[in-house]
């Protein structure tokens, strides 16, 4: 009853409402990490993928960024028009999403999932992992 007494009390409300923020921001996190249907490979794991047959490489950056490089033999579909072009997709064929940090691959990855795709991977850390792992590129 102390801790309940503490909690409430006007001088610590503040902090009582930051503490229940996180706790559930914290949860929601883990719940939304075991819910997603696709997995993220690092560079290493990427190209164990690549000794596939069957693997599509999909880049969701904008033109403009592939100009500094990009993975060979990829696909390149920007964002913004993935959602249109699934059909182009074949997907029965594991796929491989990249972009430059992960961040974007991910919300593609999570959209492929949803859309019947069911081998897809999220290359974490992008292009930028990729590079650090000091993988080829093309230009």
């Amino acid at each position: 009853m102390e801790i309940l007494e503490f909690l409430l009390n006007d001088d610590q409300i503040f902090t009582t409402i930051t503490l229940v923020v996180l706790i559930a921001l914290f949860i929601g996190n883990i719940v939304a990490d075991k819910l997603k249907k696709y997995e993220d490979v690092d560079a290493n794991g990427a190209i164990a993928l690549m000794d596939e047959k069957d693997l599509i490489v999909l880049d969701v950056r904008e033109k403009k960024e592939r100009k500094a490089g990009f993975i060979a033999n990829d696909i390149h579909i920007p964002l913004s028009q993935v959602k249109n072009q699934l059909d182009n997709l074949d997907n029965s064929k594991k796929i491989l999403v990249y972009c430059r940090s992960g961040s974007r691959s991910s919300h593609i990855a999570g959209l492929l999932t949803r859309n019947n795709f069911e081998q897809v991977y999220n290359l974490k850390g992008g292009m930028q992992a990729w590079q650090r792992a000091n993988l080829p590129i093309k230009k």
